[in-house]
């Protein structure tokens, strides 16, 4: 007996799209090393409004020495007026000691419109502006007005393979933040997939010690729900 409940479930499946990024490197003998990193990604996709949510972790020890560690989150809201156009709005919180601030948030709104869209590519760039405010390991504060640029590819290779590309950058007078991601995602089943990446971090100002770029190749496995 189907209930009333199960067959609403039935016949409304769920706009939410999920994937889990899971991986871990570890070492011993003569060194210890153990890297984690874990990615989550949740989309929403009605006829005007798309939610994205995302959140990510890296940890990185090298003989029970944290050498590595980062934490972010976003939300994103777009608001489609027409069939490529919308427009957004974007607040995200990052982590990064190593990368010189305990805490960076940024508050970010704009225009954005899908350049090519077709069963088998997708091509979108946005472009806003708005807030952001850093506290920094040395435990001084700056808040300022920043620009925000982001452009990313999803190109469906085959029907197991796909290639993503993604870049954003964001700042002001004091200093820009750019990440590239650059991934080819293979499909194992239709719920499970493994993924090599290349992820480049740059931050023009950092304080002194402390490098500009950061360089992350990971394989990850990956869960669709």
């Amino acid at each position: 007996m189907i209930t009333p409940l199960a067959a609403y479930a039935e016949e409304e499946p769920s706009n939410w799209k999920n994937n889990v990024e899971l991986g871990a490197v570890q070492t011993s003998g003569n060194t210890k090393t153990l890297t984690v990193n874990a990615k989550l990604k949740s989309v929403h996709e009605g006829d005007t409004l798309r939610e994205t949510v995302t959140g990510s972790a890296n940890n990185s020890t090298d003989s029970n020495t944290t050498t590595a560690e980062s934490y972010k989150a976003s939300l994103q809201e777009d608001w489609k007026f027409s069939e490529r156009g919308y427009l957004f709005a974007r607040g995200s919180f990052e982590s990064d000691r190593f990368a010189g601030y305990s805490r960076r948030f940024s508050e970010t709104a704009g225009y954005g419109r899908d350049l090519i869209k077709t069963d088998d590519l997708l091509w979108k760039f946005e472009l806003g502006g708005g807030l952001r405010q850093t506290q920094y390991t040395d435990r001084s504060k700056k808040s300022e007005p920043i620009m925000r640029s982001a452009t990313g590819v999803n190109w469906k290779v085959n029907d197991s393979a796909t290639f993503t590309q993604d870049i954003s950058t964001e700042g002001g007078k004091n200093g820009w933040a750019t990440e590239s991601v650059t991934a080819l995602q293979h499909a194992l089943n239709s719920h499970i997939a493994s993924k090599i990446s290349l992820k480049l971090n740059h931050n023009s100002k950092v304080p002194a010690g402390i490098k500009k770029l950061d360089v992350e190749t990971a394989i990850t496995l990956v869960v669709n729900f």
